[in-house]
């Protein structure tokens, strides 16, 4: 077998050599022109060549294939828009290479960079055989050999009506006159094929108009659309071999089962590698863009490779000081810091171009020399390198890089592989090319070369375990029916070799398009069983050898793509449940391949653990330590209810001991013969209006329950409130601030006295209180403060008594205001003098209690640190029966307002403070989608919330809650730190 030279029958002499042609551009194919709005051509644009009509009058070049020429063309007459000739082109002898068979102009002027273009024409199908029922033809405009360079190079489909085309482009370079060329290629159709094409303008408006400025078809690929039959099937095989079973089986000290316990499993991590190429000079710098650089990698991927700096030439110092070992190495240790798995590229690539400069002679001459420093070369970057790289390209590209194999041998390839084998134990060994998928997956020959030589290694003994694909396509990339055709190729073919997508970017401008096709690519490339990962070739303009196929500007604005990519990588393939164990202690789910945590939250216990979901599943115990007292006890209290007459009230009762306890219900306190968890009261009336209480008992003791009303009242106001609504935070500068905002109901104006203190919670059993805290109040929507106090004045002290404020006594530096405010949204920012920092309190009292005003809400953004710097908010409810109220911790959701280092996981716990001082715990939430999500959703739309993102970690509780003192403890799951915020709204 001899890989380094294709077939015969397949080269041809055409305008660009296979290699150059491949090297200058990635040709794609899947592009089809929607219909669009009609489209003027802008006035100003001149004739970029000299003849009337190139479909019918420029050169053709037919060449041959087998025992014809690859396709011919014949002038027809027509009924076309605005034109009655056309070029009839048949292709009966397709090569898959669109340059095979063309028809040319030249064109009739010099051309300098920049210069704008707009190509325009029509096309139409014939006949075709191909299952998509298109044909395709390639448009691109080229300069002159050896670089072939292509201004533009756009493949085209069409069906049996005429389809319109209008593609501007920039002319790269500078030609002299006739040098350049505009050109359609006829030669890379699938199946032969008949297409008719005419109406051909080509207009040069030099640098009068930009490429926005003229019209423009879109593109798109098979597979785009939303009921495409790939989706359903991806999705199948995804859940198939992407995802497992997990069970967790919570029990108390004793292995008894435990019931009632909150349980979350998260994922940190999937087990498919998503990765980038990356810069190992910007790893090592921390210049502005270059941290963000850093932070982006670490948000969205978790695997990669070095771009450029493990290749030969600038390992050994060829490319400049800003490529060497020490360098790499430094950066290696950064990514292996942060369990990046990283992929080493590359050992061999095989050709004088992208071997070192230094061996070209030697090459060329075919120094015997040369295979053994290839060997040493190996050894050279592997051995320093193996604690960082899990894989390695071996050979790059051996289809067009192909001169060590010519001039020593194919067989050299085998010694690679196991030269890299011994210095690895473990390595997963790649081959590595390009143009297999993409192109419109038609280079049949080279997919033919590349499984040829995939064979070739296995049979002589390399120790080859992976296929990799290159993924670089342009503005009308390849549809998913027959990338997933050429997969499954090489699955049938190589069922023992794992397979990765190695370099996947797009160059377009159409950024619609771009997200869609990434998503959908990988989302093919996940669900194929041998698949491994998926690597994009860089994700910032400003570092990135296609700009525009990257995922953020040069600004670091987002473009579509990345938030197709966070929403299928980060939402929709991540697992996030949280369920209440059952009698049987067992939470069972199904989760994606991935490392994963967990946290059980009984009472106020909370235990947290991790494991690793395989396709094995995971079936683990975990044992909460609390007593497994006999005696019961209750690990779910009721809550009270305020409802109208005929509503339906469900109350709740979870109790634990030994036996099992027996929960009976009583109303105001005779036993109504109901026994069991819940109490159903199906439609309310009168006598329903009481208090309720459930009493646990078996035969080591009994346990009660709160005492909770159930009220019935007609339709009308209400005078329950919040009162005395406060937070306590840790208080930083800039933006991590303790902010407090609340809003005042009603038509009538409120007194309230606003406090921020500092030194007085040292008292407490607070350390690292604010010294001098002040504060400053705004109105909605405004930028002055009206009021602001930075020490509270001694004349405040009799309304502290009056409220039942604890004194501030000797406390000078706390700060506080009393005013009478109009209804409305309020906010009252503290800081600290001279930008101090620590912990402080804010709170707000309404100081005329009873009025028909009502404060309505308290909401206070601030850092949420562990144990004492948690957010931790307090309120009243006042009146007579109980209140609904929504509270949230908000975290995850502050970013999509652009709150940086916003808190990733908020746990919530509410707590009834009792008339002795000391706090009783009521509930838990540490996700908002625990519970139900329908009716939070509505009801922060009642009281005017912002909503969660569905699947966010952020945490709420929408519960009814009896006339009382209560607080809210906001934290971080496994103590986690950031900025949050916590609201407490009152539900009218």
């Amino acid at each position: 077998m001899k890989v380094s030279n294709p077939s015969p029958s397949l080269r041809f002499t055409g305008s660009a050599p296979i290699a150059l042609a491949m090297l200058a551009l990635v040709f794609v194919f899947g592009g089809t022109a929607p219909r669009l709005p009609a489209q003027e051509i802008p006035a100003g644009g001149e004739s970029l060549v000299s003849l009337p009509d190139i479909a019918t009058q420029g050169s053709f070049y037919a060449n041959q294939n087998g025992d014809g020429p690859v396709a011919t063309r014949t002038v027809v007459s027509v009924e076309g828009p605005g034109f009655d000739q056309a070029a009839r082109i048949n292709t009966a002898r397709p090569t898959g290479l669109f340059y095979s068979s063309a028809v040319t102009a030249a064109a009739n002027r010099p051309l300098a960079d920049g210069d704008v273009v707009l190509l325009h024409f029509f096309m139409r199908a014939i006949e075709t055989s191909d299952e998509s029922g298109t044909v395709v033809l390639q448009a691109y405009f080229e300069g002159p050999g050896p670089g072939y360079t292509k201004s533009l190079s756009r493949r085209t489909t069409a069906t049996s009506e005429w389809t319109e085309y209008f593609l501007p482009f920039e002319i790269e370079g500078n030609y002299g006159l006739g040098s350049a060329a505009m050109k359609f290629g006829v030669g890379g159709a699938l199946r032969p094929q008949v297409l008719e094409f005419g109406g051909v303008e080509l207009l040069w408006y030099g640098t009068s108009r930009s490429v926005d400025e003229l019209p423009r078809t879109g593109f798109s690929y098979i597979g785009r659309e939303a009921d495409a039959p790939w989706r359903a099937e991806a999705a199948a095989r995804i859940e198939q071999h992407r995802k497992a079973d997990f069970a967790l089986n919570i029990v108390d000290a004793n292995g008894e089962p435990l019931r009632g316990a909150q349980v979350r499993v998260r994922q940190q991590s999937h087990a498919f590698d998503f990765g980038t190429a990356m810069v190992a000079s910007r790893i090592m710098s921390d210049s502005p863009d270059n941290t963000i650089y850093k932070e982006k990698i670490l948000e969205l991927f978790n695997a990669g490779t070095f771009e450029n700096d493990t290749k030969w030439p600038p390992w050994i110092g060829e490319w400049g000081a800003s490529f060497n070992q020490q360098q790499t190495l430094a950066a290696g240790a950064w990514t292996q810091a942060r369990n990046l798995r990283m992929r080493g590229h590359v050992l061999v690539w095989p050709s004088t171009r992208n071997m070192p400069d230094a061996f070209e002679d030697q090459i060329n001459a075919a120094d015997p020399a040369i295979p053994g420093i290839i060997l040493d070369h190996i050894d050279d970057v592997m051995q320093p390198t193996n604690p960082f790289f899990e894989e390695w390209d071996v050979i790059n590209e051996p289809y067009d890089n192909f001169d060590i194999m010519r001039t020593y041998g194919d067989e050299h390839m085998i010694d690679w592989f196991q030269r890299a084998r011994e210095n690895h134990a473990t390595a997963e060994l790649y081959i590595n090319d390009y143009s297999i998928i993409a192109g419109g997956g038609l280079n049949v020959a080279k997919q033919d070369a590349y499984a040829e030589t995939i064979q070739y290694l296995i049979d002589g003994g390399a120790p080859i375990t992976g296929i990799g694909f290159q993924g670089h396509f342009s503005g009308s990339p390849t549809g998913m029916p027959r990338i997933l055709e050429i997969l499954q190729r090489y699955t049938t073919e190589f069922p023992g070799l794992k397979m990765r997508i190695t370099e996947l970017d797009m160059t377009t401008d159409d950024e619609e398009l771009q997200a869609d096709f990434y998503r959908d690519f990988i989302t093919l490339a996940m669900s194929h069983p041998q698949m491994d990962g998926v690597q994009f070739w860089g994700f910032w303009e400003g570092s990135h050898w296609r700009p525009s196929s990257a995922l953020y500007r040069e600004d670091w604005s987002e473009k579509p793509a990345v938030a197709a990519y966070r929403q299928l990588v980060l939402r929709d393939w991540w697992t996030d449940n949280a369920d209440l164990t059952p009698a049987a202690g067992t939470i069972a789910g199904r989760g994606f391949h991935g490392e994963y945590v967990f946290d059980v939250v009984y009472g106020d216990h909370t235990i947290s653990g991790s494991f690793d979901l395989t396709s094995a599943g995971v079936n683990t115990t975990v044992a909460v330590e609390v007593a497994p007292s006999a005696e019961p006890s209750f690990i779910r209290q009721p809550l009270g209810r305020t409802v109208l007459p005929g509503e339906a009230v469900t109350l709740t009762a979870v109790a634990a001991g030994f036996p099992v306890p027996t929960i009976t219900w009583h109303r105001d306190g005779a036993a109504l013969g109901v026994t069991g968890e819940t109490l159903v009261l199906p439609a309310v009336g009168a006598n329903d209006d009481a208090y309720y209480q459930a009493i646990a008992s078996n035969e080591n003791g009994t346990a009660e329950t709160r005492r909770i009303r159930v009220a019935v009242r007609t339709a009308g106001p209400s005078r329950e409130e919040l009162a005395n609504i406060s937070t306590r935070g840790h208080v930083d500068t800039g933006s991590e601030v303790l902010v407090a905002g609340f809003v005042i109901d009603g038509d009538s104006d409120k007194d309230v006295v606003i406090r921020a203190v500092g030194p007085r919670l040292q008292e407490f059993g607070l350390a690292e209180v604010l010294a001098d805290p002040q504060i400053e109040i705004y109105r909605s929507g405004e930028s002055t403060p009206m009021l602001s106090n930075d020490d509270w004045s001694p004349d405040l002290a009799a309304i502290f008594t009056e409220l039942g404020a604890f004194e501030l006594a000797d406390d000078e530096k706390s700060a506080a205001v009393r005013a009478t405010l109009s209804p409305g949204a309020y906010t009252a920012l503290v800081s600290g003098v001279a930008d101090g920092t620590g912990i402080a309190l804010v709170e707000v009292y309404d100081a005329q209690t009873g009025s028909p005003t009502r404060m309505a809400n308290i909401s206070t953004r601030g850092m949420v640190g562990v144990d004492a710097a948690a957010l931790v908010a307090g309120f009243v409810i006042e009146g007579e029966i109980p209140q609904p109220v929504l509270i949230r911790g908000i975290g995850p959701t502050l970013a999509d307002f652009g709150v940086a280092d916003s808190l990733a996981d908020p746990f919530l716990r509410l707590y009834e403070r009792l008339p002795d001082g000391t706090t009783r715990f009521v509930m838990a939430n540490n996700r908002w989608g625990f519970g139900n999500t329908d009716e939070i959703a509505a009801t922060t739309a009642r009281v005017g919330g912002f909503p969660l993102r569905a699947g966010s970690a952020d945490a709420c509780l929408l519960v009814s809650l009896e006339p009382g003192a209560y607080t809210v403890n906001l934290s971080g799951v496994g103590d986690g730190t950031g900025i949050a915020l916590v609201e407490v709204y009152r539900i009218p």
